[in-house]
C-alpha cells in the first residue's frame, strides 16, 4: 500500500501537467459551426474506471491510462465536433471566405 502513494503522486502530477498545456492551445477552426476558438480536449472513457484499475491492478490501470491518452482528441470548444482544423489552413480560409 505505501508504494501506491508515490505512484498515484507520480499520475496526479502528469495530470495536472497536461492540464496546464491544454490551456496553452492555440485556436481552431471549427469546420461545423465555424467558431475560431481553442479546442477542448476531450478524452474517452471513465476516470472512475481509471482510477479503480489503478488501485486494484496495476497493469490493467497502466493499459487503461495508455488507451486513454491516445484516445484524445480536440473538439470545438462550442459545439463538440471534431471537425476542427488549424485557421490559417486552406480550407479555413475558403470556408471564412464564403
Amino acid at each position: 500500500m505505501e508504494a501506491l502513494l508515490p505512484l498515484l503522486l507520480l499520475v496526479g502530477l502528469i495530470v495536472w501537467v497536461v492540464r496546464k498545456m491544454q490551456k496553452r492551445m492555440k485556436p481552431v477552426y471549427c469546420m461545423a459551426c465555424g467558431t475560431e476558438a481553442p479546442a477542448k480536449v476531450e478524452t474517452r472513457g471513465s476516470l472512475l474506471i481509471e482510477i479503480v484499475l489503478w488501485m486494484c491492478f496495476i497493469i490493467p490501470g497502466v493499459i487503461y491510462s495508455l488507451w486513454r491518452t491516445g484516445a484524445r482528441q480536440n473538439v470545438c470548444s462550442s459545439c463538440g465536433s471534431t471537425q476542427v482544423i488549424p485557421p490559417d489552413s486552406p480550407n479555413a480560409r475558403r470556408l471564412k471566405a464564403q
